[in-house]
């Protein structure tokens, strides 16, 4: 079986490649390479699984593209520091801009706690302490449909509650 996968990976992968640089053209030559390695190992380890792919190449590239994906997640969470000057590019922030992030960390705040338990729960865990969807299930004992619904919903709402600061700023 890891001869088929071997022969897919050699045969395709400046396809793979150019795949992911041409669909996310944020990442770097060696994110691109991190990451088509990565796939690789991970249809490598489903072992004889693989036998129950019907299409190894459309499976591969939606493995390559939800992993890019997967990749953004993680690289883009951005922790608000305290002195805030990595927003502000060497400047001192004005005050009018930190009255603004006050205010504005301060809607998130109120619109999260304005969410319901179960929503909070799910959105918290996934977006600020970055769990995975099968730790909660197994923490939770929900349904994966279940949380990524509850997930979509506190998103929307969290969405809302934005858009509308926006607009009054």
């Amino acid at each position: 079986m890891s001869n088929l996968i071997g022969d897919l990976f050699e045969e395709n992968y400046l396809s793979f490649k150019i795949y992911l640089k041409n669909r996310f053209t944020q990442l770097n030559d060696y994110d691109v390479e991190d990451i088509i390695s990565q796939t690789v190992i991970k249809l490598l380890s489903k072992g004889d699984d693989v036998v129950n792919i019907n299409n190894l190449s459309a499976y591969m590239y939606t493995s390559l593209s939800n992993n890019a994906k997967d990749y953004f997640k993680k690289h883009s969470r951005v922790e608000i520091h305290e002195d805030h000057s990595e927003y502000f590019q060497g400047t001192s922030p004005s005050v009018e801009d930190e009255i603004l992030l006050q205010e504005l960390k301060q809607l998130i705040k109120k619109t999260l706690f304005s969410l319901s338990p179960k929503l909070r729960y799910v959105f918290i865990e996934t977006e600020f302490l970055g769990k995975s969807y099968d730790t909660l299930v197994k923490e939770s004992g929900e349904k994966l449909g279940t949380l990524l619904s509850r997930k979509n919903r506190a998103k929307k709402q969290l969405q809302k509650a934005l858009e509308s600061y926006v607009r009054r700023i």
